[in-house]
């Protein structure tokens, strides 16, 4: 029996899509399952552009620390997983 050759993509492996403008196919559908399935894995932000999605985890998480302002701070806004504090240090710096 011949082996299927199976192709992959890089966003195979990612947490969800952190950019849903990066999302194919777009539609209602694709949106709310990518939301799912970083939600599932404590990634409660995600982009659309430039704006920010948030989905209330309903309890505390360790993700708004002083050192986690810091490591957003200065860089840029798609170099780490998705943050209010990557848009906040955008808009301070836009300033």
């Amino acid at each position: 029996m011949a082996k299927m050759e199976v192709k992959t993509s890089l966003l195979d492996n990612m947490i969800g899509v952190g950019d849903m403008v990066l999302l194919e196919p777009l539609n209602e559908e694709t949106f709310i399952n990518n939301l799912k399935k970083r939600f599932d894995h404590g990634e409660i932000y995600t982009y659309i552009g430039s704006v920010v999605i948030s989905v209330n985890p309903y309890r505390s998480l360790p993700i708004y620390s002083p050192e986690k302002v810091e490591e957003y701070r200065n860089r840029n806004f798609y170099e780490l997983s998705p943050h209010i504090f990557a848009l906040s240090d955008e808009a301070y710096r836009s300033l």
